[in-house]
């Protein structure tokens, strides 16, 4: 299947595109794309091989073949014919988008916004400025994806798709008010309803008003509406009764919210335990490491969501010598290349993994994550279920930290239950049991890990944080390694780009520990009967 990034090409292009080709040749091209699409890799690639014998400076023809290794996931081989397309063609946006997005599947983190920057500028109308924006934000340069978004608006005002992402870059950069904004020119203008009112409430400093709240329940009410949009819009609901006081309806719309992500997102809670349990084995067969850190040049945030990993985040991001990162996938990547090489699953190898091997691997950690540590000495690495992982990350960079972000088992798994979170992602949370059962693995296994690497771990509470954040914060910067430095203790007021559910609420001032699970009284027993059965190994 061709890469949906790649722009639609009309005849005319078409024909622009394979000139200097012979007929021949242009016509096995075509055959080659037909193939690509209907998803026949042998024939398209023998096509191509030959193709690139015959006319191997001719762009086109590497470009398809820059196509045909992105679809198979074969980052450095697409970069290498994406690279020669746009030698032979510098300003072609569709190779410059593809080869951007190529070369950070690669890990070539630093040639990758800067193929996109020049596709900046060669782009043209607004689906190709709409296409760069959605990249440069899946990449993380939200600032670039907001430029991008705001010349289609500039064209095309009340465009629904720009409107969308122009909010979530807004919410990323902070400015709550203007992403409520676009949020609400959606929903007036009847544009992704669904999508713009979960939008809209899942800013979570925005209250509705009586009269939206009401507009709100009545789209829930909408006769046909289709599955995705009725779960958007059951969780946006349950949210915002939840904010107006009204708890009875809010459970009562949430738990419908989370049938209808259960359907979609099942869950196999024993699984996960067994996967837990090898992970566990594993590192215990394999012996502690005994190191003594110095400095730490990376630091683990892991958790589960809504735990408080963002606001942790943001407090180090404040330290002039740290970088916040987000959330990375440079671990599991790393370790899937391990695994890869191997032909073993994770975690199958560890006990076989030399300090050579765990040291290669965090080389390869640092190369991957480098572009993090340009500006300031430490990076973060805060995705939350990094700490299934977390003892192959410890191994592999023997100077970093993990801080493991606790909050109320209740109010973490309410908290859970309440969020829609991303496809195929925390299929866990949509059910009081499952969420139960995760949060014990999660617990053991961090235990676990903490007393293998008692000078490396650290258990942070959020109640704790939030209770005395002076002394904590302290705390904190010393288990790092880092002197401490009063701009941590005003951590709402450093500038960056989050993009994490809880983007808005960390840019505000630490008050007391939110406790909204304790509103809803007897009726999250049910998880509260889950969360002790669990914990007495029923």
């Amino acid at each position: 299947m061709i890469d949906p990034r790649q722009p639609p090409t009309d005849a005319a292009e078409l024909r622009a595109r394979l000139r200097g080709l012979k007929p021949a040749q242009a016509e096995s091209l075509r055959r080659a794309m037909q193939l690509l699409a209907s998803g026949d890799r042998l024939l398209s690639g023998q096509l191509l091989l030959e193709l690139t014998r015959a006319a191997p400076e001719h762009a086109e023809v590497q470009r398809w073949c820059g196509i045909r290794h992105f679809n198979q996931g074969e980052w450095p081989a697409a970069v290498a014919c994406l690279a020669r397309a746009a030698a032979l063609r510098p300003d072609d946006f569709a190779v410059l988008l593809l080869l951007g997005t190529a070369q950070d599947h690669s890990g070539d983190f630093f040639g990758a916004p800067q193929s996109l920057r020049a596709a900046a500028r060669c782009a043209q109308g607004a689906p190709q400025w709409l296409a760069l924006s959605l990249e440069f934000d899946r990449q993380g340069h939200v600032e670039d994806a907001l430029a991008a978004v705001e010349r289609v608006l500039a064209s095309a005002p009340g465009a629904a798709l720009p409107l969308l992402q122009r909010a979530r870059c807004l919410k990323a950069l902070g400015r709550a008010d203007a992403a409520a904004a676009d949020c609400r020119m959606l929903i007036t203008c009847g544009q992704l309803v669904a999508r713009a009112w979960f939008s809209l409430v899942d800013l979570k400093t925005m209250r509705l008003s009586a009269q939206e709240l009401a507009q709100l329940e009545a789209a829930t009410a909408a006769p046909a509406l289709a599955a995705e949009d009725a779960m958007l819009l059951d969780f946006a609901l349950g949210k915002a009764l939840e904010d107006a006081g009204q708890h009875t309806q809010a459970f009562s719309v949430l738990e419908r919210a989370n049938r209808r992500a259960r359907a979609v997102h099942p869950w196999d809670a024993a699984a996960f335990t067994r996967r837990v349990d090898a992970i566990q084995a594993a590192f215990a067969a394999a012996g502690a490491a005994a190191a003594t850190p110095q400095g730490a040049e990376v630091i683990f945030l892991v958790g589960l969501p809504r735990s408080g990993t963002t606001l942790i985040e943001q407090v180090l991001a404040s330290h002039p010598q740290v970088e916040g990162a987000s959330e990375l996938p440079y671990l599991r990547n790393v370790i899937d290349e391990e695994s890869q090489r191997r032909a073993t699953a994770f975690p199958g190898w560890v006990g076989a993994a030399t300090a050579g091997d765990w040291a290669r691997m965090g080389r390869r950690y640092l190369e991957l994550s480098a572009r993090w540590r340009e500006q300031r000495p430490v990076s973060t690495d805060k995705l939350p279920d990094n700490w299934l992982l977390a003892g192959a990350a410890l191994a592999m960079l023997p100077e970093s930290r993990v801080i493991d972000c606790r909050r109320d088992a209740v109010e973490t798994c309410w908290s859970c239950y309440k969020q829609l979170f991303g496809p195929n992602q925390v299929g866990y949370a949509y059910g009081f049991d499952s969420l139960a059962a995760y949060w014990h693995d999660y617990e053991r296994l961090g235990s676990f890990w903490a007393q293998r690497h008692p000078q490396r771990w650290r258990t942070q509470p959020y109640e704790a944080l939030v209770a005395n954040p002076v002394a904590q914060i302290r705390e904190l910067l010393a288990f790092c390694g880092l002197p401490f430095d009063a701009a941590c203790l005003e951590f709402h007021k450093a500038q960056r780009a989050i993009r994490t559910p809880s983007a808005l609420q960390v840019r505000q001032p630490l008050t007391r520990a939110s406790t909204p699970a304790a509103a809803y009284g007897a009726l999250l027993e049910p998880l509260r009967r889950s969360l002790l059965l669990e914990d007495r190994g029923g």
